[in-house]
């Protein structure tokens, strides 16, 4: 690794080098669904393949590691790694979440959302210790 280059930009590069493998794999099925394109979808699917390759980008971004943290680097439909596993709880687990967030008197208009970066903030382990404003 360059030693110019922080930690943060070597797995800003790292995504990006998968997402465009990922995005060439699937060149000409884009606008196919993600189920037709992609194999092992259980908790993310309905939605068109060519938008898999962002959203699994964000989701690495949110957590702050690389595609490698919970795949198996170009066999994406593994499920060898357990943290692929508890990603897809904790992407169920913001699906209930949001559920009854908009079952509270009050919040149904603010729309209130969760996702992997209200909790990480970037960071593998989730903030527990915020500074005082």
């Amino acid at each position: 690794m360059n030693p110019q280059m922080s930690h943060e930009d070597s797995l800003t590069q790292e995504r990006a080098f998968y997402i465009q493998k990922i995005q060439e794999s699937i060149k000409g099925r884009e606008q196919l669904s993600a189920d037709s394109v992609f194999k092992n979808l259980k908790y993310i699917g309905g939605f068109k393949a060519g938008l898999l390759p962002r959203v699994m980008g964000k989701w690495s971004e949110a957590l702050g590691v690389s595609c490698g943290h919970c795949h198996v680097t170009g066999k994406w439909d593994l499920d060898d790694k357990p943290e692929k596993k508890i990603a897809r709880q904790m992407a169920e687990l913001s699906s209930k979440i949001n559920g009854d967030l908009v079952k509270i008197d009050g919040l149904q208009n603010a729309k209130p959302v969760i996702n992997c970066t209200t909790c990480h903030r970037g960071e593998l382990k989730p903030a527990l210790n915020l500074p005082q404003k």
